[in-house]
């Protein structure tokens, strides 16, 4: 691969611009039907509590294009990379398909199970069923997003995206509220700009990867060994978020005994450490990448050292943005809300939160370094472990048990990241993952 794309930092900061804008755009809806009616932003917020159950089984694929193919050019098998780009698009796509069937026939009725209330029920659906249709966009231009990012261009998704965020606030301008001509739609409005906007995205990315990496996705082609291996990568990673999904559940249950203030102080809390985790996720993205050039090589010791350099640098930029994150706490919060109790539980969670990143970084970095080797399921089998075993049960006890409310809950989050992520160090200086490649046979 070329230099550039050997580089870190050009690798990281447009997966994490594209990584900020993805998640800018899933909230634009809410944001501006907050302006046009508080029923409808129930009723999104009810869609999008149904559309988060499937979410992750679109990034199965998605995970395992991007180990594999990094694999396939670090080993100079560029055409063998090609094929399984367009291998993994048409599988994301049946899966898209499968989602899209489920939702259309039985939206109803999760809404029924969801308790949704009868006077928002058919925005609920109306804004379902459209984006319904955009999740078959999404699903093909998800592991293309994969693939530019594996080829070492991931500013093509970059670019991409800023541009559908910004189509996405126009034509929800346009359809919500009615205007340039249009009719006032509403929650209908919404959903018909995010499904023009993913359509988009699809389009520019299915052109930018013919034209740049001569690859159609229109000309079907499957491999079923390379699926295979890509499924061996995505799906561990599928069921530790599904671990992760299921754990939060729990854990809010937790929350809401606390009150209705604790519940507010987590979701202030969690909003601002995103920020923190997308800049974690895309280091950790960024350095998988490269591991999986290293091992598609043969070349583990640099594999070994690029990810115990990545780790340090991140770790850096993630104390100090926690640092700052505390100093400018309370003008941060007061911004959010004037609850003297919410900003004081909050700015208390926050102090815990500069341990909690900590081994959240080192987590992410880690396990991101061996899934790009082909070691899946020993994380996956850590996971399990520590997120049932130790986030769960040690949020009930001190937050519940003991009664340390709030601050007992994210001493169990850091607990249980610190613990997943010093595993996580140990396995990869163990370097069992080094039998793990996954271009051993031909494809």
């Amino acid at each position: 691969m070329k230099k550039l794309e050997r580089n870190l930092f050009r690798l990281t900061w447009p997966i994490f611009i594209e990584l900020l804008f993805f998640m800018l755009m899933g909230s634009v809806d809410t944001l501006m039907l907050s302006r046009f009616s508080d029923n409808a932003v129930a009723a999104v917020g009810n869609a999008n509590t149904v559309l988060n159950l499937f979410g992750v089984l679109l990034n199965i694929v998605a995970t395992g294009i991007a180990v594999v193919v990094s694999q396939y050019l670090g080993a100079g098998k560029e055409e063998d990379a090609k094929r399984i780009v367009k291998s993994g698009v048409f599988t994301n796509l049946a899966v898209g398909i499968f989602i899209f069937a489920v939702l259309q026939l039985f939206g109803k009725m999760m809404f029924s199970a969801i308790k949704t209330d009868a006077s928002i029920l058919s925005w609920s659906l109306d804004y379902l069923k459209v984006i319904a249709w955009a999740l078959l966009f999404v699903a093909a231009s998800t592991a293309m997003s994969a693939a530019f990012r594996s080829f070492g261009k991931p500013k093509i998704v970059m670019i991409t995206v800023i541009i559908a965020n910004i189509l996405n606030v126009f034509l929800n301008y346009i359809f919500i509220f009615g205007n340039l001509g249009a009719p006032r739609m509403g929650v209908y409005g919404a959903a018909l700009g995010t499904l023009i906007s993913r359509i988009f995205i699809f389009v520019v990315s299915a052109f930018m990867l013919f034209r740049l990496l001569q690859i159609n996705v229109f000309r079907f082609e499957f491999n079923f060994d390379g699926v295979k291996k890509i499924l061996k990568i995505g799906i561990p990673s599928a069921l530790e978020n599904f671990t992760y999904n299921t754990s939060q559940v729990f854990i809010l249950s937790f929350v809401n005994i606390m009150g209705t203030e604790s519940v507010t102080a987590r979701s202030y809390v969690f909003l601002l450490l995103t920020y923190v985790f997308i800049f974690s996720l895309s280091f950790a993205s960024a350095n998988s990448i490269l591991v999986g050039y290293y091992i598609g090589e043969k070349r583990p010791e640099n594999a070994y050292k690029q990810t115990l350099k990545t780790f340090r640098i991140t770790l850096v930029f993630i104390l100090m943005m926690t640092l700052v994150m505390n100093v400018t706490a309370d003008p941060i919060l007061r911004l959010l809300t004037q609850n003297e109790t919410i900003i004081s539980m909050a700015k208390n969670a926050l102090k815990i939160g500069i341990l909690l990143e900590t081994g959240r970084t080192m987590n992410l970095i880690f396990i991101q370094a061996l899934r790009g080797t082909g070691d899946t399921l020993f994380p996956l089998k850590m996971g399990i472990i520590s997120m049932l075993g130790v986030a769960v049960v040690f949020s009930y006890l001190f937050g519940i048990v003991l009664g340390l409310g709030l601050i007992g809950i994210f001493i169990a989050y850091t607990m249980d990241e610190s613990l997943r992520g010093i595993t996580m160090v140990f396995r990869w200086k163990s370097r069992k993952w080094e039998s793990k490649s996954l271009i051993q046979e031909t494809v």
